[in-house]
């Protein structure tokens, strides 16, 4: 999480503590105390529906980033199993096909993962999983043993392709624009709401706005840095090393 963001969150929770103050010298406490009952029921309510959608929110989010973790390791699985398969096959299909593999998985992991933070992709990975996926395709088995082989292989190279299609796809997958406006507008509301209570003590009052504000500024920053799968706090590629460290293994 970015030490800039953090700051910019405590310096608002400490500005709305500061303008507790200001707020206490515009209209005093006593004046402000008589409609509390009004006030907080008011703010039961507000901050209820603002808690549940923040809530929902950080759910989903979260879900999605751990989805698109789990997708990463379903792309590691099929790499693993198609190396053994070109494990089990003569020369010189065994040496094209993990050649392939390593290709792709070396170009994933440097080219391509960086691009998914700005949404992109590496069309020499994409290249080299067709080439892979025909090279495999192409393979003509002749025993019963190896047919089955085969199928397994031709199953997990279009798994491979789906895993890649779907961490894609994940790394465009954000919270919408109206829904920001959403969350920064119903966490000004709640915020500015709660100067409304009168408190006998203005520090205490400070230091509730100076919590509510930290936490609300809290919460959005979690939504931000996992608002993308693969930018802020991100799915890496560990996965993508773990296959290329288990083909290495293999060599």
């Amino acid at each position: 999480m970015p030490v800039v963001g953090i700051l910019f969150i405590i310096g608002l929770a400490l500005l709305a503590a500061a303008a507790t103050f200001t707020v206490e010298r515009l209209v005093p406490a006593k004046k402000r105390q008589e409609h509390n009952d009004v006030v907080g029921f008011v703010y039961a309510v507000i901050g209820v529906i603002y808690a549940v959608l923040l809530g929902l929110v950080v759910i989903t989010t979260w879900s999605t980033l751990e989805e698109a973790r789990a997708n990463t390791y379903t792309e590691c699985d099929s790499l693993i199993w198609l190396d053994w398969y070109a494990y089990s096959l003569p020369q010189p299909q065994h040496t094209e096909i993990e050649d392939l593999l390593k290709q792709y998985t070396r170009e994933v992991i440097t080219v391509e993962w960086p691009e998914l933070a700005h949404q992109g992709s590496s069309p020499e990975a994409w290249s080299t999983y067709q080439e892979l996926h025909k090279l495999i395709a192409v393979q003509r088995p002749t025993t019963a043993a190896d047919v089955a082989q085969y199928q397994l292989a031709v199953d997990a190279a279009d798994q491979l392709g789906a895993a890649r299609r779907e961490r894609l796809a994940q790394s465009g997958e954000s919270v919408p624009p109206l829904l920001w406006v959403a969350l920064i507008l119903g966490g000004v509301i709640t915020v500015g709401f709660a100067f409304f209570f009168g408190m006998k003590s203005t520090g205490v009052h400070a230091l509730v706005m100076f919590s509510v504000t930290l936490l609300i500024g809290g919460l959005l920053l979690v939504i931000y840095e996992i608002n993308y799968p693969f930018a802020g706090i991100k799915v890496g590629p560990e996965a993508l090393q773990l296959a290329l460290e288990r083909m290495q293994e293999l060599s």
